[in-house]
């Protein structure tokens, strides 16, 4: 499913998020730093890294907010504030987002 959402129209991820998900995965030694960038090297020829600017992060501010009652992390704000600056569609498996409310995007589970 994602990657034939990816492939079919431009998408965008945060470098926030990308930053999250790789200490995720080498926190946990699932990975190292050098298979991770191998990795990135193929998601990005489908997605571009979108620097964490100041606009993303105006709009980011208010997810950080409200962060506990919908169990954010910093890079779930991140992909939040990007996409509302953006104004951009989130892809996402974090059911919880759909219930933020007021949402000015439009969230699509993955699964």
């Amino acid at each position: 499913m994602v990657l034939n959402i990816i492939s079919r129209q431009p998408c965008w991820v945060s470098s926030v998020t990308l930053t999250e998900v790789e200490g995720k995965l080498v926190g946990r030694g699932q990975f190292t730093h050098g298979q991770v960038h191998e990795r990135y090297i193929k998601l990005l020829s489908l997605l571009t890294e979108v620097p964490f600017d100041a606009r993303c992060r105006e709009r980011a501010v208010f997810y950080y907010a409200r962060k506990s009652p919908y169990n954010l992390s910093l890079g779930d704000v991140a992909c939040l504030g990007t996409a509302e600056a953006l104004s951009m569609d989130v892809l996402t498996a974090e059911r919880g987002w759909q219930a933020i409310p007021d949402l000015p995007i439009k969230v699509e589970l993955i699964r």
